[in-house]
């Protein structure tokens, strides 16, 4: 899973070019009938006491979602700890430190129905 969202990650920042007034971004994550997903949304708002702010989408790259290749059933907690470490990975990467996630005020990570993880807040 780690490389994948690494991979990941680096294709989207390579190939998209977001509008200056997308803040914050967030890699969603939910579970399918074939194993966990994660998705990239960009908003123009970001608030440490609101989670709605990710759910107002100003941005979505054309390559949105990511197939982790984790069985469903698998813990939540775990993969949603895994992908944090992942994307804390690929911010600290060169292509990570240079892209826009990392110019960020803020970048989370969580389920749809649970809390936003945050990995970077400015």
């Amino acid at each position: 899973m780690t490389s994948a969202v690494e991979t990941w990650l680096e294709e989207v920042v390579r190939d998209e070019k977001p509008s200056p007034s997308v803040i914050a971004f967030n890699i969603g994550l939910f579970e399918s009938p074939e194993g966990y997903c994660a998705y990239l949304s960009g908003a123009e708002r970001y608030s440490n006491e609101d989670p709605d702010w990710a759910c107002e989408e100003a941005f979505t790259p054309a390559h949105r979602y990511c197939v982790l290749g984790e069985p469903a059933g698998r813990g939540w907690k775990e993969v949603q700890g895994s992908v944090v470490d992942s994307v804390r990975r690929f911010l600290d990467s060169p292509p990570g430190a240079a892209s826009f996630l990392a110019k960020a005020r803020a970048v989370t990570v969580g389920f749809d129905d649970g809390d936003l993880i945050p990995v970077k807040v400015a």
